[in-house]
């Protein structure tokens, strides 16, 4: 191998190495690698039986059909490399990277390094390989090992006894990975066979029986596989692939996976050129080898059909994974067209190249810039209710194949039953639950469409519609199944509060008034209140509840919004009894002892309902003892030599991050020491040699400082981190803590550039979108403030308003240069400006959304303020005025002539009320 063929090789392992190994262990487990999961984990006998017992309301004993060969490697991979979603996916990684180097043996075969460098290549950056190395499945197993038979068989010109031997142990490798292997070694035997007997010897007799032996051994094994894949109802519905749309369903996902929009037109060139350079490649296989040739092609032909006479049978076509077989012999095909059209025709070949490898980088670009996740979001379903489910709870799951999943993923209290999608199973189900003892909520996981939900035979949504009141649902969204969890309270709500019930009296009106509270009762992180209502004098359908935990400093522990039922509208409860709702708030980990109170805000859709005269009720204080959550098995980001570990830093909000924002921190501590010897942090913005101080704290939450810490105990922190105005592009924030004295303490750790500040995140701070071209407002202003800030255009819509109604006053502001400080304008409506408003829409501009320190000179900024007018205001024309104003006071507005409004107020025009 010549030393650029030697870096090229290189450069293609590890680019195909990286594109698998992004991502890998992000994305949950789906249902079919849960049952790679099952199997890897059963013993030795159950594994090679392919048994897997199923949760339901009795243990069902299922076989599970796949042959054993996959599970074995995976279930010897597990003792090394645990079975984490990276870990359990990381074998089918190992097979693909394989593929590669194999791939490139290729061309010495047949003799050309320039087919070596294109198969390299494609199986580098195939989007099929990319796709299915991220599934703990045996599908690029299966593709290496039939790439390995293509090997030996193009190899091969004389069928000696060690290379029968050699096939036999390759053909009996391949169908114990996967039943679908037979469609294309059945006409491998066929072929050997006869170029056997064409020039037989009683040694290569003796082998080929041998090999015809161990293929009928393994043919009786699968026996009672195949009765029972005809026996069983097809598995995606009545689904049969005419054979057109089979061979170009083959052809197409071969070259650019499942992730390439096939159906959009300008992506049509680029599949044809595929199909051509297939057809090429097969014409100069047969011109140049044409016995291996026809070997390959036919038997690839052949698998294809045979697949299609056995869906008469029974539909068992879903996609390409079902003959992934043929795929390494089409990328060989397309591999010998490349290197001959770049030999032979080098700059069509070049363009060629360029477009189907751009086709597969755009395959892949759709495959990781996805919206939803490629798999059902089973671990964001399951982590959810090892959460929020009580240990009273029930959790029903309509799928058993999910059992393996449910094992893996759920660690909650709430007891969790699993059931089928209909039939008697689900009667059972329900039966056990009337007899088990008193559940107050049921949380049913359904992975189901619309019309699947509406068919009569769900027994169980009739019987939770008569017995439960649902109350709301939670989506999982993928690109292949939306889970959701459909939520229904089980107890009675017409109930009486008990004498541990503290009176509350506050209205919501004109929905309900709140009479009671009990509670809180902490269990397993989750607090519980009981809120009695009396219903008001409306009702509505959409009425929610926004719940906080907030310390006696105002700040904000834990959040929720939790809907009153939809199915039970206040209009439904009874005149003169009490309705009783559960309320519920999981607590945060890391949450510190002290005193805290319940924060409630009342909504009807999304307009606020005041608690009598104030926005939200506040409960009295109460004590908790603090919350340290589940136990954390990964090891902390940081340790310092003062007693403190720290384990976790996540922002609040997502990116993109914008200068002149606060960007909300939670830190999660762990205690080394009683107490730890940090007092306090400090976070600097490290940009190259740029170092610059954002903020200063202490080491704890102010209700629980790190001086009264003890050792093992986690605690939460939050902050808001002020990003200045002026800072950006891409730098670090690095974390400094001191002692008591005031003196830096260093971190544990190798590099000694990190253990004074280390580095806890990394953030790309975007620039402000800015607009420079005028706003199209009707009128044109005539007003600047301070020589920051002019009104270029303005718009009052309407002009004309009655009593009650609302008024948009639309501002362009036309910025000369950043102003020096941030400033909120007023909008007034009056007879005069010295006169006290009628009404006000004051705000900071935009809402605040974007703080005016980062308004750049030369950008026109929209800013729209909102004016009610008061309902009992006399008909009239009253005039509109704006201005700015800070704590030092209002700005000095001034017009184009250099004269001062007086006031500093600008009159934009008059308004017409109308009674």
């Amino acid at each position: 191998m010549k030393k650029h063929d030697a870096i090229l090789i290189h450069f293609l392992i590890l680019t195909a190495f990286g594109l698998r190994l992004f991502g890998l262990g992000e994305s949950s487990l789906w249902g079919d690698e849960g049952l790679s999961l099952a199997r890897a984990r059963a013993t030795w006998t159950d594994l090679l039986q392919g048994l897997i017992i199923l949760m339901g309301v009795n243990p069902i004993v299922t076989v599970d059909n796949h042959p054993p060969f996959y599970f074995i490697i995976l279930k010897i991979w597990r003792y090394f490399g645990g079975d984490s979603e990276f870990s359990l996916r990381f074998v089918s990684v190992f097979a693909s990277i394989l593929l590669i180097p194999l791939a490139w043996s290729a061309g010495k075969y047949l003799k050309d390094r320039a087919i070596s460098r294109m198969a390299g290549l494609l199986f580098a950056v195939s989007p099929l390989y990319l796709w299915y190395s991220q599934e703990a499945r045996m599908y690029t197993l299966l593709g290496l090992e039939s790439f390995l038979l293509i090997i030996l068989l193009i190899k091969t010109t004389n069928y000696t006894p060690i290379t029968l031997v050699s096939l036999t142990s390759i053909i009996l490798i391949l169908t114990l990975t996967h039943y679908t292997s037979l469609f294309w070694i059945s006409f491998i035997i066929i072929w050997i066979s006869i170029s056997v007997i064409k020039k037989p010897s009683r040694r290569t007799i003796y082998f080929l029986l041998l090999l015809f032996f161990a293929f009928s051994i393994v043919m009786i094994l699968y026996i009672p596989i195949f009765a029972s894949k005809l026996i069983a109802p097809p598995e995606w519905g009545p689904r049969f692939v005419p054979l057109p749309d089979l061979f170009a369903d083959v052809i197409r996902a071969s070259g650019f996976g499942l992730s390439f929009p096939y159906s959009y037109p300008l992506t049509w060139p680029i599949q044809w050129i595929w199909a051509g350079l297939i057809l090429i490649g097969a014409w100069k296989l047969l011109q140049r080898f044409h016995y291996h040739g026809m070997l390959l092609i036919t038997s690839l032909i052949w698998t294809i059909i045979i697949a299609y006479i056995v869906s008469f049978l029974k539909p068992f076509y879903h996609n390409i994974r079902q003959l992934f077989v043929v795929t390494p012999g089409i990328n060989i095909l397309v591999s010998i067209a490349l290197a001959y059209l770049n030999r032979r025709y080098r700059l069509i070949g070049t363009l060629i190249g360029v477009f189907i490898f751009s086709g597969m980088l755009l395959s892949n670009w759709f495959y990781f810039s996805r919206h939803y996740s490629l798999k059902a979001d089973w671990k964001g379903v399951l982590n959810y209710l090892n959460v929020h489910a009580f240990h009273q709870d029930v959790i029903i799951l309509q799928d058993l194949q999910m059992t393996p999943l449910v094992n893996y993923y759920y660690t909650g209290k709430a007891k969790l039953l699993l059931t089928a999608r209909a039939g008697e199973e689900q009667k059972r189900l329900i039966k056990t639950i009337e007899q088990s003892p008193f559940s107050e909520r049921i949380w049913l996981i359904v992975a189901l469409s619309d019309q699947d939900l509406a068919e009569p035979d769900q027994f169980l949504f009739q019987w939770l519609s008569k017995h439960g009141l649902y109350r709301e649902q939670k989506i999982f969204p993928s690109s292949n199944v939306w889970i959701r969890v459909l939520v229904y309270d089980l107890y009675d709500p017409v109930y009486p509060p008990s004498t541990r019930a503290l009176p509350i009296d506050v209205s919501f009106l004109p929905y309900f008034y709140l009479r009671f509270i009990e509670g809180p009762e902490l269990n397993n992180g989750i607090l519980r209140w009981w809120f009695f209502w009396e219903k008001g004098t409306a009702s509505s359908i959409n009425l929610w509840l926004k719940v906080r935990l907030v310390d006696e400093t105002g700040a904000v522990w834990a959040e929720e919004v939790q809907p009153i039922w939809p199915s039970y509208p206040p209009d439904r409860w009874p005149n003169d009894q009490l309705v009783r709702q559960q309320v519920r708030l999981s607590l945060p980990p890391g949450l510190p002892p002290g005193t805290y109170r319940l924060q409630v805000e009342a909504f009807d859709l999304d307009r606020q309902i005041l608690a009598g005269e104030s926005p939200a009720w506040e409960s009295p204080l109460f004590h908790l003892e603090g919350h340290t959550g589940p136990a954390i098995f990964r090891p902390p980001i940081a340790r310092s030599t003062g007693g403190l570990q720290l384990l976790s830093i996540e922002p609040e909000i997502t990116p993109p991050y914008f200068p002149g924002l606060g960007l909300p921190i939670r830190f999660l501590w762990q205690s080394e020491a009683t107490p730890p010897v940090v007092r306090s942090m400090a976070l600097f913005w490290q940009q190259g040699t740029t170092r610059r101080l954002l903020l200063q704290e202490t080491v704890g939450p102010p209700i629980f400082p790190a001086a009264r810490w003890q050792t093992g105990q986690i605690i939460a922190q939050r902050l808001v981190l002020p990003l200045p105005p002026d800072l950006r592009g891409r730098g670090q924030i690095r974390l400094v803590l001191y002692d008591e004295k005031g003196e830096e303490i260093p971190w544990e750790t190798l590099w000694p550039f990190y253990r004074s500040s280390y580095p806890v995140l990394t953030l790309n701070l975007s620039s402000w979108p800015a607009r420079r071209k005028p706003l199209p407002f009707k009128r044109v202003g005539n007003a600047c403030f301070e020589g920051w800030i002019c009104l270029d255009r303005y718009e009052i819509v309407p002009e004309q308003a009655a009593p009650g109604q609302t008024v948009e006053v639309r501002l362009s502001w036309y910025v000369l240069r950043r102003p020096e400080q941030p400033g909120v304008v007023f909008v007034h409506l009056g007879r005069q400006p010295d006169q006290p408003p009628l009404a006000t829409g004051d705000a900071p501009p935009q809402r605040g959304q974007r703080p005016i320190l980062t308004w750049e000179p030369g950008e026109y900024v929209e800013d729209v303020h909102a004016l009610s007018i008061p309902a009992d205001l006399p008909a009239g024309r009253y005039w509109i005025f704006v201005g700015w104003y800070s704590g030092e006071g209002r700005w000095r507005a001034m017009d184009r002539s250099g004269e001062r409004y007086p006031l500093d107020a600008v009159p934009l025009g008059e308004i017409d009320i109308q009674p």
